[in-house]
């Protein structure tokens, strides 16, 4: 979630905000200012927010790879803002069934590679260790043994266990 003034200046982001600027080429944040690559598209939500007589409301934009996101917009008039204007809230929900969450970087917590915090995702999302396996391009051998690392580390002995341990780091 970003919070920003209607021109977009950054008031605030939280985990996963940070977690989307560093994973998606298409949002940019540069003086003090969130945007998109695409300054047209930047241009559309300041066009977009100069409307203040919304109150909560959605916006879609087609992202670089293809994919539609939207961005959920909530007025915050109480928060206090430089000479009494408006904050907005934004959050970003990927329409795309296969991006539906947003991930703040758990792997350092639990001290995962980037192959383990993979599988731990797809684990979540519902696949199975063989399809995980297909997807990354891995056999599934080398999937199950990142699982038994998974649960070492993780201090966990079931699926159930493993999803309660990452749930409070998925957004969406």
């Amino acid at each position: 979630m970003f919070i920003v003034t209607p021109d977009l200046k950054l008031l605030d982001l939280n985990l996963a905000g940070d977690a989307l600027v560093k994973s998606d080429p298409d949002i940019q944040l540069g003086g003090g200012r969130f945007g998109f690559s695409d300054k047209t598209r930047t241009g559309a939500l300041q066009a977009f927010l100069a409307n203040e007589s919304l109150g909560a409301a959605g916006w879609s934009y087609r992202r670089g790879c293809g994919s539609i996101a939207i961005i959920h917009v909530e007025w915050m008039r109480s928060f206090s803002v430089e000479a009494g204007g408006n904050a907005v809230a934004l959050t970003f929900q990927p329409a795309d069934p296969t991006e539906r969450y947003v991930w703040a970087d758990f792997a350092p917590y639990f001290d995962l590679t980037r192959s383990e915090a993979a599988i731990v995702r797809r684990l979540v999302d519902g696949q199975t260790p063989a399809a995980a396996a297909v997807e990354l391009g891995l056999s599934i051998e080398t999937v199950r043994t990142h699982i038994r690392r998974i649960y070492n580390k993780m201090g966990v002995s079931s699926r159930e266990q493993l999803f309660a341990a990452v749930a409070s780091f998925r957004i969406g």
